[in-house]
C-alpha cells in the first residue's frame, strides 16, 4: 500500500542522511517530492536515485536561513508540483564548541539554520496549505531539545526552540486543518554523529558512539528508522497526533 499516493512533499536538507532517507521513502509511497538542499549536487543525487526507482522527484538549491532563497524554493516547488501537502523541515547543522570559544556569528548561524530556517519554510508554505484546506508539517527536533550535553549549548538551545515552535504552531494551524509535529531522534548513524564523536575525542570526552549504542535499544538509530516515523506522521494513520515531538531514541532519554 502506498501511504502517500497523490501527495506532494518538500523535504529540506534532503540531499543526504536523514533527509535523503525521508525523501526516498516518501517517493516509494507515492508522493512527488521536492528536495531543496544547500548543496544542490547532493539534492540532485537523491533526485536521481528516486527517479531511477520510478519515483517523481525534483531537486532545488536553498539556504533555509535566507528568506529570498526560501521564497524562490517554495515558488519553484509550487510550479513543479502544483501543491504542497507535506513539509518536512529537516535541514539543520550542529556546532560542538566550548561557550567561551564560540563566536556570536557561530551561535547566530546555528540558530539561523535550525530555527529561523524552520520559521521561514513554514511562513511561506502554510499559505498554500491554508488555501487547500489541509496540510502536514514535520519538524526535525532532537533529544538535545530535552536533555543537555556539554559543548552543545547552541544546538540544544535550537532544538528546544524547535519543540516549542512546533507546539505553538500546531495550535495556530489547527483551525486551518494543518497538522504540525516534530521528531526528536537520539543518536543517528549519520555524518553529524561522526563529527560529534571526533570532536569529543579531541576534548577528551568519552566515546560518543559507544556510549549511545550501549544505552539505546538496538544500538545506533539508522536514517531509515527516522524516515519510517516521518512517513507515519505524514500519513493519515497519525491523524490524531498533533503538536508533539515524538521521541525515537531507543530509550536514551529514559536513562
Amino acid at each position: 500500500m502506498k501511504r502517500l499516493e497523490n501527495r506532494t512533499a518538500i523535504i529540506t536538507g534532503g540531499g543526504s542522511g536523514i533527509g535523503r532517507a525521508i525523501a526516498t521513502t516518501f517517493a516509494r509511497h507515492g508522493a512527488q517530492v521536492y528536495i531543496p538542499d544547500y548543496l544542490k549536487e547532493s539534492a540532485e543525487e537523491t533526485t536521481k536515485q528516486i527517479q531511477n526507482g520510478g519515483g517523481v522527484a525534483y531537486a532545488g538549491q536553498c539556504d533555509v536561513s535566507d528568506e529570498t532563497s526560501v521564497q524562490t524554493m517554495v515558488a519553484d516547488a509550487m510550479e513543479k508540483m502544483g501543491s504542497i501537502d507535506i513539509l518536512v523541515n529537516n535541514a539543520g547543522i550542529e556546532l560542538h564548541k566550548a561557550i567561551e570559544e564560540m563566536s556570536a556569528e557561530e551561535w547566530d548561524r546555528v540558530m539561523a539554520v535550525n530555527v529561523r530556517g524552520m520559521f521561514l519554510c513554514c511562513k511561506h508554505t502554510i499559505p498554500h496549505m491554508k488555501k487547500a484546506g489541509k496540510g502536514n508539517i514535520v519538524n526535525m527536533g532532537s533529544t538535545g531539545g530535552y536533555i543537555a550535553a556539554p559543548f552543545q549549548t547552541v544546538y540544544c538551545a535550537s532544538k528546544g526552540a524547535v519543540h516549542q515552535f512546533t507546539k505553538a504552531l500546531a495550535l495556530e494551524c489547527s483551525p486551518a486543518g494543518i497538522r504540525v509535529n516534530a521528531i526528536a531522534p537520539g543518536g543517528v548513524d549519520t555524518p553529524m554523529l561522526d563529527y560529534l564523536e571526533e570532536s569529543n575525542k579531541k576534548k577528551g570526552v568519552d566515546d560518543l558512539k559507544v556510549r549511545v549504542s550501549e544505552v539505546q535499544l538496538g544500538g545506533l538509530i539508522q536514517p531509515q528508522d527516522i524516515a519510517d516515523l516521518a512517513l507515519f506522521l505524514a500519513s493519515d494513520e497519525s491523524r490524531t497526533i498533533h503538536g508533539t515531538a515524538v521521541l525515537i531514541d531507543g530509550g536514551y532519554t529514559a536513562m
